[in-house]
């Protein structure tokens, strides 16, 4: 029997978005190309309520937390895979301004979001900093991997590619395939301010770390002294291969709060698929209704593909709408 949806990218949108409609009983193709350098595959899986350098509530948090905890727990429970880590991170102030910041802000805006922290002996922090308890990682790959497998197993995955010029037969076609350089005839007209970022994996001995730190760049654990960090922020070229300026970058920032030495492992980069009006994409062509879209999570897909993917399969199952401040329509 013929699918009635083809996802186009297995990425943390397209993954998101084929469970959301396998959920609702809907016939499902995911057809992937297995890049391992693509955004989703070398993302961090980092979820926390506070961002930026202004100390700023992230965006939609009170909706979107919520269901990426209630999705991927579920998730979990179905294939037994464990790859939602919910704990807290530390925030460490960089400057004595930023530590004013958030006393202006801990009883307002950010209520509820953060508390008082104990910094730990392997950091530098003179301004001190603060915990986040509503903070969780999502370890990617193994969550990619696992809703491959499950996917395969089900015959719902294919391996292979599919160009928007001639997509495959289907009631509907999802292109949920990240930052590409390619002509898209029907949402070519999405405009993107794609990043590169590099990351590192680095070995630290003697730091028992649990939580994910924030200063200047993340550190986040993996075991066995193992810590992810990262990551840099250029615009030109954007490719994915890692850079001596990358690394140099990375590792200057770590070293201004790490007070232990420590030993890179693997150097990466990919290309973040960042859309020009800031926030994702998602939603049927306005002509073409056929096709839909959905892609531009940039830096917070683990955060952002649980609600949205819910709320474009709804709609491409006549359920719901597409709020109008992330409609794919307005953008083309």
């Amino acid at each position: 029997m013929s699918p009635e949806f083809v996802i186009v990218g297995q990425g943390l949108a397209g993954t998101a978005l084929a469970w959301a409609l396998l959920r609702r009983g809907r016939r499902v193709r995911v057809i992937d190309r297995g890049r391992s350098d693509s955004a989703s595959r070398v993302a961090a899986g980092l979820i926390t309520p506070v961002t930026g350098k202004r100390l700023a509530r992230s965006w939609w948090w009170d909706e979107l937390y919520p269901s990426a905890v209630a999705f991927y727990r579920a998730i979990e429970a179905e294939t037994g895979a464990p790859f939602f880590h919910r704990r807290p991170a530390l925030r460490l102030f960089a400057t004595e301004e930023e530590r004013d910041e958030y006393n202006r802000r801990e009883s307002g805006v950010l209520r509820g979001l953060v508390r008082a922290a104990d910094v730990g002996a392997g950091f530098a922090a003179p301004f001190g900093g603060f915990e986040m308890s509503d903070a969780a990682r999502l370890d990617v790959p193994r969550y990619l991997d696992t809703s491959r497998e499950y996917f395969r197993a089900r015959g719902v995955f294919v391996a292979g590619d599919v160009s928007p010029h001639d997509p495959p037969p289907a009631e509907v076609v999802v292109f949920c395939r990240g930052f590409t350089t390619d002509s898209d005839p029907y949402f070519g007209r999405v405009r993107f301010n794609a990043a590169k970022g590099e990351m590192l994996t680095v070995r630290v001995p003697g730091l028992c770390e649990t939580r994910v730190v924030h200063r200047g760049v993340w550190l986040a654990p993996l075991g066995d002294d193992r810590f992810r960090v990262g990551a840099t922020y250029t615009w030109e070229p954007l490719d994915s291969r890692p850079t001596v300026a990358g690394r140099a970058e990375i590792e200057a920032k770590l070293r201004a709060f790490l007070k232990l030495p420590f030993e890179v492992l693997d150097h990466r980069a990919a290309v973040r698929p960042v859309i020009d009006a800031g926030f994702p994409a998602l939603g049927r062509h306005p002509t073409h209704p056929r096709l839909a879209y959905f892609n531009g999570l940039g830096s917070k897909g683990s955060l952002l593909s649980p609600f949205f993917a819910n709320q474009l399969a709804a709609h491409l199952c006549g359920a719901g709408a597409i709020d109008e401040r992330v409609d794919v329509r307005k953008l083309l």
